[in-house]
């Protein structure tokens, strides 16, 4: 990083750092001991951009919509000193950025996009990541982001181009939100009952109302700039033709001909036997896991983690005589883990006194989903 100082090179300006990826990355970022600086909107003691800009030369860009990148990126090329910047950044469409990451680029600053693909309220270990680097000089931005994700533990993926990156969100992205939210529209006009889908949910149904709040509880106009986004590249029209043609020639057809229709997807060369039971045998193991957490169930919160932890919490339920049928972990920040354990029935006095061991002798937070027992 050629005319940088020291300081600059363990100094990263995080553009949006007040969201909530932002915040995400500002934690693993010290956990990499370096110093962060801080640019958001809506937070008004935060640097204004000039000031971010004038302190450091390394920048993450985390902001929505994707017009405000577009503005960042302009904003960092007019400036004098354009060369000696590092940047990253991480919306979920790319075309857009051709024209300021080629202007950058020129400039001789280094670029790197990226594409956490999950959410900042998931742990992010074991999630997938895209990087794209862009133009010569994208090697100090894509190191940076290599550390960053594989700090994060992230499975990271490398992508040719931002055509190419945006062609597999048309696949990954606009799919899930166009058809999700169209037909959240739907169920809302038909004013049905949340609570009675639900409980009365086929397995099938289960599983798809899981992919239908992955997406609600997401931001509306996030959704609809995806969509409108990607319906103005050419693979997203293709996709969105392909699916109204197809919803169009459902009811016109006989049972033997839609079912071949349905066939074709077999055809596939990945839709090997051994596929097909492999991905059978994930809905199988997520919806038994549901149903026994549902049916009963309890929270740990323990304040620290370690190796042998689970092991320790386990000893008490093991000595009460209490059969475990579910288990789910969960990072809660960088020292705190989330344990939630489906069991079967026991007593209430059972509960209390595993309630006594956990809390009491362990210093750990324990919540039950049963009414009548202490927390």
């Amino acid at each position: 990083m050629v005319g940088q100082t020291k300081t600059q090179q363990k100094t990263i300006g995080i553009i949006g750092g007040g969201g909530a990826i932002g915040r995400v990355v500002d934690r693993y970022l010290h956990e990499l001991n370096y110093t962060t600086l801080i640019c958001d909107v809506n937070l008004p003691d935060s640097l204004s951009l000039d000031e971010l800009l004038d302190r450091c030369r390394i920048v993450y860009i985390s902001v929505f919509p994707l017009e405000a990148v577009i503005d960042i990126l302009g904003r960092i090329a007019d400036r004098p000193d354009a060369a000696e910047f590092v940047v990253l950044e991480n919306s979920s469409i790319k075309s857009m950025l051709a024209d300021p990451f080629t202007r950058l680029a020129k400039q001789g600053a280094s670029i790197c996009a990226t594409h956490p693909l999950c959410k900042a309220d998931q742990p992010w270990k074991n999630q997938n990541v895209l990087l794209i680097p862009f133009g010569r000089r994208s090697g100090a931005a894509e190191q940076i982001a290599r550390q960053l994700y594989g700090h994060a533990q992230m499975k990271i993926k490398v992508v040719d181009s931002l055509t190419e990156h945006d062609e597999l969100m048309a696949v990954l992205q606009l799919i899930p939100h166009l058809t999700l939210r169209v037909v959240s529209t739907v169920f809302a006009e038909l004013g049905l009952d949340l609570d009675l889908l639900n409980s009365a949910a086929t397995a099938n149904f289960k599983l798809f109302y899981l992919s239908f709040w992955r997406v609600l509880v997401q931001s509306p106009a996030l959704s609809a700039s995806i969509i409108l986004q990607l319906l103005q590249q050419k693979k997203g029209r293709e996709i969105f033709n392909r699916l109204m043609k197809a919803l169009n020639e459902v009811d016109q057809q006989d049972l033997e001909t839609l079912a071949g229709e349905f066939a074709t997807f077999y055809e596939l060369p990945q839709t090997t036997p051994d596929y097909i039971e492999k991905m059978n045998l994930q809905g199988i193991v997520t919806l038994e896991r549901l149903a026994n957490l549902d049916r009963r169930a309890l929270s740990i919160v323990a304040r620290s983690d370690r190796v042998g932890l689970l092991r320790e919490i386990l000893r008490p339920f093991e000595e009460l005589n209490i059969n475990i049928n579910a288990i789910d972990s969960h990072m809660l920040g960088p020292d705190h883990m989330r344990f939630d354990i489906g069991y079967d029935p026991v007593d209430d006095e059972t509960i209390v006194e595993l309630r006594r061991r956990i809390v009491d002798g362990m210093g750990h937070r324990l919540i039950i989903e049963q009414k009548g027992i202490p927390l």
